[in-house]
């Protein structure tokens, strides 16, 4: 039978999946990969490493495939965003790309603002600018700090540009990837020219804008498909709709809304050109909340402990988490605070606090920063969701789901399929290569895969809302703290 490869490069780890002509997705092989902290507050990917290691996941794929008397018919691409990448004539990295989280692009990020303006920026870019997040301002720090390298690029690009490169020899770049790089043009499809003219950009360095369904290239003979996004090949996958929502939780936690209306995109979200032309994607992301209960399973739990700790441990705690509240800022923040300063937090700690308590408040201050997040869709997106639907790793944590359905007082589906990111590349793959013409004819596969719903217990519903107010108030009272912390300290 014939199949397609998904690839998904998520910010820990490889996934390689298959696809049947019936859209049953199979996940194949998965290997992590480690992230560089060179610095405090700089983080960096060695992208010839992550391709090294999904060439070799790749090729198994084909041969596995082919050994069971299967064809590929196509390989598509889904990876995270956002990595700042310089390439050479042939597509090597001159260095580290630089990371979405990475920090040090600040003084950049600053003068961008005050040569564009912020009101022109969000004309063209739907976007605010901030460091790392937005590409450009790392573009920009490289051009700076490193004239030497500078020079030596021919394309500049993220990590989905560096893959397609080893795979087909083609630069390019899709556009829901380009809406992040602070220089595109999200209502037109293409490089802002004012925006790189007044930064003294040169376009030639710029990849080819390509749609997530156009064919690269070939690798062994085999089609390339673009790909998209991992949040954009998700929402394929979910065929979301305008005015849908959804949740994705891994190393972050997510709200993603989908709309026609560019006028509705919110600065305090991430926006983004969706798969499909004149529809956006608007992304209320916290940067850490899967991170943290990583960290605190990492750092204070025994490596012997059983493996549904994160799911029993949590339950020895009561709402509230023993008065102990937690800010879920591990490595800075995105929605809806944007301050790169900003670190985790426990307050509120006694001599009674246990590690069930502490637990307990990650996941509970990650559910009131998605709870935040939550009204900024309610009001600005005029949307009041009754249930959505979670995808993701960190979906399956029961304790965490619960918490989340009573914080926000929403039903949570648990999507049956959580690898979302390779099935929706796997999709776009298919659409290209024919094996459907719209998604109607494969709404039914990917519209009903609600695992188990989880309903809010309406009797949590007055102790959350007194413990959230609580909560919002406890960034404003540190935000100084964090920016003199940044200035004068060295955080670990």
């Amino acid at each position: 039978m014939s199949h397609i490869i998904g690839v998904d490069i998520g910010t820990s780890s490889i996934k390689i999946g298959m696809m049947d002509k019936n859209f049953n997705l199979d996940i194949m092989n998965k290997q992590a990969y480690s992230l560089i902290y060179p610095r405090n507050g700089w983080m960096e990917i060695n992208v010839h490493d992550v391709w090294n290691k999904t060439q070799q996941m790749i090729y198994e794929a084909i041969y596995n495939i082919r050994n069971n008397g299967g064809e590929v018919d196509a390989i598509s691409l889904s990876t995270f965003c956002n990595s700042s990448v310089l390439m050479n004539k042939d597509g090597n990295a001159l260095s580290n790309g630089i990371m979405y989280l990475d920090s040090r692009s600040k003084e950049q990020a600053e003068r961008i603002y005050r040569m564009i303006g912020e009101e022109f920026l969000y004309k063209i870019t739907r976007n605010r600018v901030e460091p790392g997040m937005y590409t450009v301002t790392s573009m920009l720090w490289k051009m700076e700090n490193h004239l030497d390298l500078f020079r030596q690029t021919y394309k500049w690009g993220n990590l989905s540009t560096f893959i397609h490169h080893k795979l087909t020899g083609k630069f390019v770049m899709d556009w829901t990837q380009a809406s992040y790089t602070g220089i595109f043009d999200v209502l037109k499809y293409q490089w802002s020219t004012d925006i790189c003219e007044n930064l003294g950009i040169d376009m030639s360095i710029l990849p080819k804008v390509v749609s997530p369904f156009d064919y690269i290239g070939e690798f062994e003979q085999i089609p390339v498909i673009a790909g998209a996004a991992d949040t954009a090949s998700s929402g394929l996958a979910l065929d979301l709709k305008p005015d849908e929502i959804f949740e994705s939780v891994g190393t972050s936690n997510v709200l993603t809304v989908c709309t026609n209306k560019p006028e509705q995109l919110d600065t305090r979200f991430l926006n983004r050109c969706f798969v499909w032309k004149d529809q956006w994607l608007s992304h209320g992301a916290m940067s850490t909340p899967g991170a943290s209960i990583k960290w605190f399973h990492h750092t204070f739990l025994e490596e012997n402990e059983k493996s549904d700790i994160l799911e029993y441990l949590p339950k020895q705690s009561e709402i509230g988490a023993n008065g102990v509240f937690f800010l879920p800022y591990m490595q800075g923040e995105r929605s809806p605070i944007w301050d790169q300063n900003a670190r985790g937090v426990f307050a509120g700690m006694h001599l009674q606090t246990s590690k069930a308590d502490m637990l307990r408040a990650i996941l509970e201050g990650s559910a009131f920063g998605l709870r935040q997040i939550y009204e900024i869709i309610e009001n600005n997106y005029c949307l009041h969701i009754q249930r959505l639907r979670s995808i993701g790793g960190g979906a399956h944590n029961k304790i965490w789901a619960q918490i989340k359905a009573n914080v926000l007082k929403t039903e949570i589906d648990i999507q049956q399929i959580s690898e979302t990111g390779v099935y929706g590349s796997c999709l776009i793959g298919a659409k290209t290569i024919g094996y459907f013409s719209d998604m109607q004819d494969i709404a039914p596969y990917v519209r009903n895969q609600t695992l188990y719903t989880v309903k809010p217990d309406m009797t949590t519903f007055k102790d959350y809302d007194s413990y959230y107010k609580k909560f919002i108030k406890l960034y404003p009272m540190l935000k100084d703290f964090f920016k003199l912390s940044d200035e004068n300290i060295t955080l670990v």
